[in-house]
């Protein structure tokens, strides 16, 4: 359909600038063959009119009653003894012969007839100038069309052919670009995103849009219900927990000294699942947009100084250092504690995949707080720097030694991190240099004072 407009409107567009001119004209050289043709007629006039020198004119001209066919005008200086063979001669512009007073005889197309000569006659003692003329057959406004210059036609065609195709493809790109803009979305994990293309649509892409909401709407719910039944389970995990760590504090008291290390294991077991079970809660809530945030004003020394000492206290009993240049004079309205876990878990990673030295570089710019975490240890593969935020994956293979897997962590600390810097409208970033650099962007006119 939208092929078939296109040219149905270009031809629209063609007749109305045809239009606006009311009188085109066409000439090209005549063939051999007709300008035989009209040395004849000119013989066969100039015969008759000498055979019978007192009859008028216009009774010697042939096609005198044919209605069709060909007519004959001879054009005089005075345009009062110009004879017409026909009467409906009368009915076309004829002065438009007129530029063709001194030319050889060509063929001159108008929009009314198409026009053979000029021939030099001289009949009963006056000059004429002899034409053939033909009447068109085709609609007029095809003629029109077919005498507008060959240029104006091609710029005509780019134009409507421009025009149509631009406003059929912005209705093509529209649902096209809205796919995949949620698509996008989607694949960031916004899973409220749709679509959203008009219900009037009935082609493909209107039900490629519906396919794509549905679907987004069954993995909304998939995700949600699989995130809750995570949340219940943790939350329910707690309450026998907390049963097996009083059990265990009971019997350490009346065990006998051989079983001590055995049930110190356990209460070190139940910490480590219960600090677990506290990481997933957190992580739930955050996701779930539950977190309860609550905001105040902190310098951003006061923020990271506890962290850096705490941090640079932990690296130095495992032989490494940690060092940062001072922090930007900067007063921060944010959730101190949700940001400052950030930060912590964000630092211990680079702690305990760092081989011997840790840094942490705190910039401001454009309105930007970014602060740079870099660690010196064997970096991650860029195929899983885009995995380091999703819950309970540890890149192990690169960032692990070997055979000290275990100690890797549970793989929530930076999904927390990166939801936790979410929460503040900020963004975390990934990248290799020399060994993990972990990049924390904040927009400062969203949380300086």
């Amino acid at each position: 359909m939208w092929f078939w407009g296109t040219i149905a409107a270009t031809l629209v567009l063609l007749m109305s600038v045809s239009l606006l001119q009311p009188k085109l004209l066409e000439t090209r050289q005549l063939s051999p063959a007709m300008l035989k043709n009209l040395h004849h007629l000119q013989r066969t006039l100039e015969r008759r009119a000498d055979n019978r020198p007192e009859q008028p004119l216009a009774t010697l001209l042939p096609g005198r009653n044919r209605t069709h066919g060909p007519k004959i005008y001879l054009r005089h200086s005075d345009e009062l003894k110009s004879v017409l063979s026909h009467p409906a001669l009368l009915e076309w512009d004829l002065s438009l012969l007129n530029f063709t007073v001194n030319a050889p005889p060509q063929v001159v197309d108008t929009e009314q007839y198409r026009a053979f000569g000029p021939l030099d006659i001289r009949l009963q003692g006056e000059s004429y100038q002899l034409f053939q003329l033909m009447d068109h057959r085709d609609p007029r406004v095809l003629t029109k069309i077919r005498l507008l210059p060959t240029w104006v036609k091609i710029l005509i065609l780019l134009l409507a052919s421009f025009g149509f195709s631009l406003w059929f493809t912005r209705g093509l790109l529209k649902p096209v670009r809205q796919l995949q803009q949620a698509a996008a979305a989607l694949a960031q994990g916004k899973l409220d995103t749709r679509a959203n293309i008009s219900t009037s649509r009935q082609d493909e892409l209107g039900q490629l849009g519906k396919d794509f909401d549905l679907m987004a709407s069954h993995l909304e719910a998939h995700v949600t219900q699989q995130k809750r039944l995570q949340a219940d389970i943790s939350h329910e995990l707690r309450s026998p927990l907390t049963r097996l760590q009083m059990a265990n504090g009971i019997a350490s008291d009346k065990a006998p000294e051989s079983l001590m290390p055995y049930l110190q294991r356990v209460e070190k077991e139940a910490h480590l699942l219960e600090h677990m079970l506290s990481d997933i809660l957190q992580l739930s809530r955050l996701e779930s947009q539950q977190q309860q945030v609550s905001l105040h004003a902190i310098s951003l020394a006061d923020l990271l100084d506890p962290i850096l000492d705490d941090a640079s206290f932990e690296s130095q009993q495992l032989g490494k250092e940690v060092n940062w240049e001072t922090l930007p004079d900067l007063t921060l309205t944010v959730d101190d504690m949700l940001l400052g876990r950030a930060f912590e878990n964000i630092l211990r990673n680079a702690i305990k995949y760092a081989n011997k030295q840790i840094t942490l570089d705190a910039q401001c710019d454009n309105n930007r707080l970014s602060v740079a975490i870099c660690d010196d240890g064997p970096g991650v593969s860029d195929a899983m720097l885009e995995k380091l935020c999703i819950p309970f994956f540890r890149a192990s293979e690169a960032r692990t030694p070997e055979g000290t897997a275990g100690s890797g962590g549970f793989g929530l600390g930076l999904a927390i991190a990166q939801h936790a810097i979410k929460v503040h409208h900020g963004r975390i970033q990934f990248s290799n240099h020399g060994g993990l650099r972990v990049t924390v962007e904040l927009p400062i006119d969203k949380h300086v004072l």
